[in-house]
């Protein structure tokens, strides 16, 4: 959203300064149903097997007993992650991603753990008894421990039984990808359960710092429904929750990281998605962080479970639709994927990402300059004329805009552009179409810092962190400084009155990103500045085109 709105900001502006002189004279007046909150997650080792031994047990009531005598903690270690989960309830205490980390230097942490609040991969029935007693029991486990960081595969299974119950929890996980395999069982008097499988409340431990960014958005749900992408704020959901049928995925995200479920493609088709107040430090303050929750049925599965970065270029072979999950956009989709491939490649040679910015912008405004070079060439022509056009203008201020004599205006300006060797549709075509060209590279070089998580933790001179806002404000400055230089260096369309509005610009940019991340006010910087070159070369050659004229016309 907030490249639309600055999209739509600079093309009004552009409008103004532009087409609306040229066209207007400065006369022209101007399924939801409530879902609940708290699952226990788990997952199953091969589906099959957890199936055939979920429907031909026999419908017995007694059962013997399957417990551990002590809680215990699990751990699992693969190349990408530390996970570690405890035998009471078979819940997921920690997932820590091992490639990235938070402020302290530790490895990412994706879980939320929240008194009273669901956990992530609980299971619920909607049975407030059965529920608790899958999240208090202590389950007997296949391991203690595994380590899988060498590759391969290995399943943890936790078992429980008592009475008429017995649950089975599956997970198989593989070292060298980021999945993971879940199967629950939750049988009752031989009867397999209606179950749902949850992942919140949120992903991830936001600070301080990221909250801090503009347009910071507490983790919200996501989905693929009928093939497309929904999000939904977690505040959004406070009252009663959603109903999503139609589900290839479901999952919960923030800004770059995402924990998704995804069922097969004949099986679970229906999720459900709710919030949970989570306290924050300030105190009696909350904040909403959404759940989503896979609605298996009687299905015991196999579920597929991604938990890490929004990484395009990692999710893209791992199939499942999961990298429509980072928002590369629509319509400059196509430009913003190699853009990011671009920007890899020129950190592989440059090693900081900073300096890969303003290298990769340098390079986007060469291939162009020779759009903008017309631009500002039409610009000039547009400026010698402006006041000549402001007098017609003047004389037809008082004049309705359906008056006939309106007609004359127009035919006037029209002999004005002859007089000066110009056509109002060719100035038209000269002055917007190459803004038109060149704005959607811009526009999706901007997207691709938004969404690329290579800037997260990457420093930049004085700026400790690209993904968070420049702790001096010294960039958002430096680029409406940029910004005002290369106001002044434009030659003036519009007039006076407008003028001065759109000295206000820069102002309101630095506004609009005073506190977005640094990454974002490095790359306007380094455009402004190549802007104020190429202006300053532009009307350079323009000038000395202009006395070779008038030396060679003395000449004749």
């Amino acid at each position: 959203m907030d490249e639309r709105r600055l999209f739509l900001f600079l093309v009004l502006a552009f409008v103004v300064v532009t087409v609306y002189p040229m066209l207007f004279p400065a006369t022209v007046p101007p399924q939801e149903k409530p879902v609940a909150t708290a699952p226990s997650a788990t997952p199953v080792e091969p589906a099959r097997v957890a199936e055939e031994s979920t429907r031909s047990a026999p419908a017995s009531s007694t059962i013997a007993p399957l417990a551990d005598a002590s809680e215990r903690r699990v751990e699992v270690l693969t190349r990408e992650a530390s996970i570690a989960f405890t035998n009471r309830g078979a819940r997921l205490l920690s997932w820590r991603l091992t490639g990235f980390t938070e402020d302290r230097g530790r490895a990412a942490e994706m879980v939320a753990v929240v008194p009273n609040a669901p956990r992530a991969l609980d299971v619920e029935t909607g049975d407030a008894r059965t529920d608790g007693i899958l999240r208090d029991a202590l389950y007997k486990v296949s391991s203690e421990s595994l380590d899988l960081s060498a590759g391969g595969e290995g399943t943890l299974t936790f078992e429980y039984a008592a009475g008429d119950l017995v649950v089975r929890k599956a997970f198989l996980f593989r070292g060298q990808q980021p999945l993971a395999d879940v199967n629950v069982s939750v049988r009752r008097a031989g009867r397999e359960l209606d179950k749902r499988l949850v992942w919140g409340p949120g992903i991830g431990v936001p600070n301080d710092a990221e909250r801090a960014v503009r347009g910071y958005q507490p983790p919200q749900a996501v989905a693929l429904v009928n093939g497309k992408v929904e999000r939904v704020p977690a505040k959004k959901l406070k009252d009663g929750g959603q109903s999503l049928a139609d589900v290839r995925w479901v999952g919960v995200e923030n800004r770059y990281f995402v924990a998704l479920f995804a069922g097969t493609d004949a099986g679970v088709r229906m999720a459900e998605a709710s919030a949970f107040d989570v306290p924050m430090p300030a105190e009696g303050e909350t904040e909403p962080r959404a759940i989503a929750a896979l609605v298996l049925g009687d299905r015991t599965g196999p579920i597929t479970l991604y938990v890490g970065a929004k990484d395009y270029f990692h999710l893209a072979p791992l199939g499942r639709d999961f990298k429509a999950v980072v928002p590369v956009g629509e319509w400059i989709g196509p430009i913003v994927v190699p853009l990011m491939r671009l920007l890899r490649w020129v950190h592989g040679y440059v090693g900081n990402y900073g300096w890969s910015i303003v290298l990769l912008t340098v390079l986007i405004n060469l291939v162009m300059g020779p759009f903008r070079h017309f631009s500002i060439v039409n610009g000039i022509k547009m400026a010698k004329l402006s006041p000549e056009m402001r007098a017609i203008q003047e004389r037809y201020k008082k004049i309705p805009l359906l008056d006939p004599r309106r007609q004359q205006m127009q035919e006037e300006i029209a002999a004005l552009y002859a007089r000066h060797g110009l056509s109002m549709g060719t100035q038209m075509t000269v002055g917007c179409l190459p803004l038109l060209l060149t704005m959607p590279f811009f526009f999706a070089f901007y997207r691709v810092l938004d969404v690329s998580i290579e800037l997260r933790g990457a420093s930049y001179l004085w700026i400790p962190d690209l993904s968070q806002k420049d702790p001096y404000y010294l960039a958002p400055i430096l680029m409406a400084v940029s910004m005002f230089i290369l106001q002044r260096m434009t030659p003036a369309t519009v007039d006076p009155a407008q003028q001065r509005m759109m000295m206000l610009m820069p102002l309101l940019f630095a506004v609009f990103l005073f506190a977005a991340p640094a990454g974002l006010n490095v790359y306007w910087l380094a455009s402004n500045c190549c802007s104020i070159v190429q202006q300053g070369v532009t009307l350079r050659l323009v000038k000395g085109q202009a006395k070779e004229g008038k030396h060679g016309g003395r000449r004749r």
